[in-house]
């Protein structure tokens, strides 16, 4: 893209500018205490047991009390709202195990962390090394604009009819997320396909296979415990529309805000990337937030250790990095959910806008734009 060009004298001006530019990975890493990267394979199973005994316990309850029932009082289908929500939740926080295993944070066992991943991941729908994969590559370019795929950035003469049709939507998106993302492989190929362009050798190919093996197994025996379709979807289908939008909205806050800066190839660093990401605390005292394993308000920390620092550590790193980065640190407390879903609003409907001196995008609205 012409508009996208920069000589490179400004380019290394540009990157000197960012936030991030002037932080050393190596120093900081030095400066953080050595307990923070050592992964517990104890603790990290206990996280995982954790996780699948409340998703039993929650079954369990479901399938001794509404479950049996022909016909539901409207307290029932009260009881039955707030379940639909703890589930969903639990998978949410089961996905972040998962996701510890994919960045190999969960053990330094590949077999572990492969075994561990399959069974969170699975339970889910999601192909675990194929997710893995993609995961890794948003890590790898964070707010690159080509080449972070998580969550497409997009320019006005990107945005499509149906792209601009889906932000106008934004409360919609977050519960189908799983099918374009995963399914259908929008935007950097299908999960599922092993000749998706998401993969790149044929070890990757027979790990796509594997992995949606698996997710297969368990459909089919989800399915065969509900017996059928109706109660497929009131104990399965329906929580997990709710873990998709968990899944959803954390990762896509985690990334988007009004101040957001998206960088071209000539500006973009892995530490100008990383500083872009967002610390938020979705509760006073972080307390849901440590059941989503912290990775709402130990973010920043992640994206600049990621395959090194473990959840449970997360929180004993922030303060130190958070120091050392000092305005180029970035955390939001004390979130309330109304403040969650107007931030939502914004973000979801928010396009890019070139600064050339710059060599990066930044957010605008749709409705600003519209003003132009």
């Amino acid at each position: 893209m012409a508009a996208t060009e920069m000589s490179s004298a400004s380019a290394d001006n540009a990157k000197r500018q960012h936030p991030g530019s002037q932080v050393n990975l190596s120093s900081l890493r030095k400066s953080l205490p050595p307990r923070v990267f050592e992964k517990s394979l104890a603790l990290s199973m206990g996280y995982f047991v954790f996780d699948a005994l409340v998703l039993g316990g929650l079954y369990l309850a479901y399938s001794t009390t509404l479950c049996s029932k022909a016909s539901w009082s409207a307290l029932e289908w009260c009881l039955y709202a707030v379940w639909v929500q703890a589930v969903g939740f639990f998978m949410w926080s089961l996905f972040c195990i998962g996701h510890d295993c994919g960045h190999g944070s969960f053990s330094d066992s590949k077999s572990v962390n492969a075994v561990v991943g399959h069974l969170s991941h699975g339970y889910l729908l999601v192909p675990f090394w194929p997710w893995a994969r993609s995961h890794a590559q948003h890590h790898a370019y964070h707010n690159h604009k080509d080449k972070d795929m998580s969550h497409p950035w997009l320019t006005p003469e990107e945005e499509t009819p149906g792209a601009k049709l889906l932000k106008d939507q934004p409360f919609l998106v977050p519960f189908a997320y799983g099918f374009g993302y995963i399914l259908a492989g929008i935007p950097d190929g299908s999960h599922f396909v092993p000749w998706s362009p998401l993969f790149r050798n044929n070890k990757e190919r027979a790990q796509c296979v594997v992995s949606s093996g698996v997710v297969f197994l368990y459909f089919v025996a989800l399915r065969l415990v509900a017996k059928n379709w109706t109660s497929f979807a009131y104990g399965y289908a329906m929580p997990w529309l709710v873990y998709n939008a968990w899944l959803y909205i954390v990762t896509y806050l985690q990334h988007h805000t009004a101040e957001t800066r998206v960088y071209s190839s000539a500006s973009w660093t892995f530490t100008t990337g990383a500083v872009e990401t967002v610390d938020r605390e979705y509760t006073p005292f972080g307390f849901l937030d440590k059941l989503m394993h912290n990775i709402t308000n130990g973010h920043v920390v992640h994206h600049l250790f990621y395959t090194s620092i473990p959840h449970y550590r997360l929180m004993e790193a922030t303060p130190v990095v958070a120091e050392t980065l000092g305005k180029s640190y970035r955390r939001v407390d004390g979130f309330p959910f109304l403040e969650f879903l107007k931030s939502h609003w914004h973000s979801t409907r928010a396009l890019l806008t070139w600064v050339p001196e710059e060599g990066i995008w930044t957010l605008q609205k749709q409705e600003s734009r519209k003003n132009l």
